[in-house]
């Protein structure tokens, strides 16, 4: 039986129409929409020749956000904290503190481990010292640390450190001092401490920050005793606390870009597209980075993609952050749709190229590498990959 002409038709126009509505089109697919008056071509940086410059650069943040604090040491990676315990001292307590009848029997500081960089049998450990100046946890970072001043006394002591727990002792007189001072004001100062990471350590570990939504952060349990009438048990609260993470990445070979989080390095990647026709249509650009694996450090546990936005000043490292583009981890590969950025660049001719940190840029410590512009290897160098569509000439 001999189907209809015009249902024959219709099945071609239907498969034709399939075939042409893909997310990429096909080699086939390209060609069923070539016609008289559309064309559909690709474009790839690793068969075409254009220029190409990928770098990375370093921009001090502020942590004082951020869901964790890290304190420890790992290579050139120094992470240190600052933090801050305030007291809800009863009415019924208040006189005998600043008579002196109660005295602090014992300090101890929990803090709850949640994050490790690198290697969890690495030796670690870290003093803990009073610090002397003002500070605030907004505005602190790496730059404000050459300005804090501490004492060198190590205030900690029988530290235990295990998996689901880290606590030390701090020195009672101290946190006697601290509550004194919540009751009055010219009984002295709570400036806080500064942890500070041992030479010997050979990790940091991270732990649960004072956040909104946190009921781990820092804790601090005080044992006070009236002389000869009770001994009791009371709290004091985390009330601030920030991370300071310091690095200089000097360790990646020349061809290689970086971009870790916290200390932080960002990196920079440009491709001229200036040659591009203006009139083209960009189906689909497909941003692909190959990872180096060998100069990747990361912690557990960690995230794993990466974030694009569209630089609009390269010599100032601006760029929009309304909008950005995911790079998620395949294999040895990212890879992500920059399709709007490239329409960008060909609509208006204002390319400065993108920025790419990582997803979670103040938390952790994960330095993720992928191979730069000047990789020896075409096949390795940073790839964009376009499907375009344009009038035939």
């Amino acid at each position: 039986m001999k189907l209809p002409l015009s249902l024959l038709a219709i099945c071609i126009l239907l498969l034709i129409n399939f075939i042409a509505c893909t997310d990429e089109p096909s080699s086939i697919g390209v060609d069923l929409l070539e016609g008289d008056f559309v064309i559909v071509a690709t474009f790839d940086t690793q068969d075409d020749s254009v220029y190409q410059s990928s770098s990375d650069f370093k921009e001090v943040i502020s942590l004082g956000f951020a869901s964790r604090i890290l304190i420890g040491k790992r290579g050139d990676v120094h992470a240190s904290t600052l933090m801050r315990f305030i007291f809800a001292i009863t009415d019924t307590l208040r006189q005998d503190f600043l008579d002196g009848n109660i005295h602090v029997n014992e300090s101890i500081i929990d803090l709850d481990p949640i994050y490790t960089y690198n290697d969890t049998l690495e030796t670690y450990d870290f003093t803990v010292h009073e610090i002397t100046n003002d500070w605030t946890s907004a505005g602190f970072t790496s730059d404000s640390l050459p300005s804090l001043t501490y004492e060198p006394i190590d205030l900690s002591s029988n530290k235990n450190f295990t998996d689901s727990l880290y606590s030390f002792n701090l020195d009672n007189d101290l946190v006697l001092s601290w509550i004194k001072f919540s009751i009055e004001s010219s009984q002295g100062s709570n400036k806080g401490i500064y942890y500070k990471p041992t030479e010997s350590s050979g990790k940091v570990v991270g732990f649960q920050a004072l956040t909104l939504t946190s009921t781990t952060a820092a804790r601090l349990n005080i044992v006070i005793e009236k002389t000869g009438s009770w001994i009791d048990t009371i709290n004091g609260f985390i009330f601030e606390d920030v991370s300071v993470t310091e690095s200089d990445n000097s360790s990646l070979p020349e061809e290689v870009v970086g971009i870790q989080s916290s200390v932080t390095f960002q990196s920079r990647l440009f491709f001229d597209v200036s040659e591009a026709d203006s009139d083209v249509v960009v189906n689909n650009a497909e941003l692909i980075l190959t990872s180096d694996s060998l100069n990747t450090v990361t912690g557990s546990p960690f995230n794993s993609n990466l974030t694009v936005f569209r630089m609009t000043d390269s010599t100032s490292n601006a760029f929009d952050e309304s909008f950005n583009v995911t790079l998620s981890k395949v294999g040895n590969l990212y890879i992500g749709d920059i399709t709007s950025f490239v329409n960008f660049w060909l609509n208006t001719r204002d390319n400065h190229g993108l920025l790419i940190r990582s997803q979670s840029y103040t938390e952790g410590l994960e330095l993720f590498a992928f191979k730069g512009s000047s990789s020896p290897l075409l096949s390795e160098r940073p790839r964009l990959k376009i499907v375009f569509t344009r009038l035939q000439d």
